[in-house]
């Protein structure tokens, strides 16, 4: 009976881990520019820097419970076909809608957190381009930052505030952002488990560019999935920083 007893808690363990492990996996698309929808193992649904058509790419067809926007530029802030309720989905702002102050954001629902850290767009504190958040994601245990339309590399404060990503957004494409001779300092500075480029040229983007090429020529660990979606855990997470370019549709 006791070995019985044993090999009953032993199986139930195995089942039970696996039932853990699937619960803690996260859904990461991509839809093109800086836009993408983080899905938690409980299906909450976060949407960051939702972009217009007058970028060129479709226009996302989700459903999100929370928005963020980095920053008030019509690239990144297109949330009309999503704000037919006034009071679903939330919308957190990086700074107001006039790109005067930035806005603290610290949010909590029952799965995920989130804040934001202050930046700038340009590398002259905001005198070129104006102001920049940098929005933190814990969810499912994983620290998923967004760096935003971020422009210039990061103070010791603003890695402290970040902490260390186990999956980055960062911009690569230069132009209106850090290039990706910067981004790769960038991804340095925060040594993330998983690094994913956006905001560079693309066959539907409209705006000029650096396409990922030029970021990701002569790296290592380069994984290119050839569709818009990776699942992420805390269990599947390289042991180095790993890039993983995906497409926008």
């Amino acid at each position: 009976m006791r070995r019985l007893f044993w090999l009953v808690l032993f199986i139930g363990s195995i089942f039970w881990s696996g039932v853990v492990n699937a619960a803690g996996e996260v859904t990461i698309r991509w839809f093109g520019h800086s836009c993408f929808l983080i899905e938690s193992s409980q299906g909450t649904k976060l949407l960051t820097d939702p972009l217009g058509e007058e970028t060129g790419y479709d226009l996302p067809d989700v459903a999100p419970d929370i928005i963020t926007i980095s920053h008030e530029h019509f690239d990144h802030n297109y949330v009309r076909p999503y704000t037919v309720d006034p009071n679903n989905p939330v919308v957190l702002r990086g700074e107001d809608v006039h790109g005067r102050s930035w806005h603290t954001v610290e949010e909590e629902t029952e799965d995920v957190s989130i804040y934001n850290i202050r930046t700038y767009h340009d590398e002259y504190e905001g005198k070129k381009d104006g102001k920049n958040s940098v929005f933190v994601f814990i969810v499912d245990g994983l620290r998923i930052v967004h760096l935003g339309d971020l422009g210039h590399l990061l103070s010791r404060e603003q890695i402290e505030a970040i902490g260390v990503p186990d999956v980055l957004f960062i911009p690569t494409g230069g132009a209106y952002t850090i290039d990706y001779l910067e981004a790769a300092k960038v991804i340095d500075q925060l040594k993330p488990k998983i690094a994913i480029p956006m905001h560079f040229k693309t066959p539907a983007c409209k705006f000029t560019l650096f396409g990922v090429k030029r970021f990701i020529e002569g790296k290592e660990n380069v994984r290119v999935p050839g569709e818009n979606k990776i699942v992420v855990s805390k269990d599947t997470l390289p042991g180095q920083t790993e890039i993983v370019v995906l497409n926008y549709k």
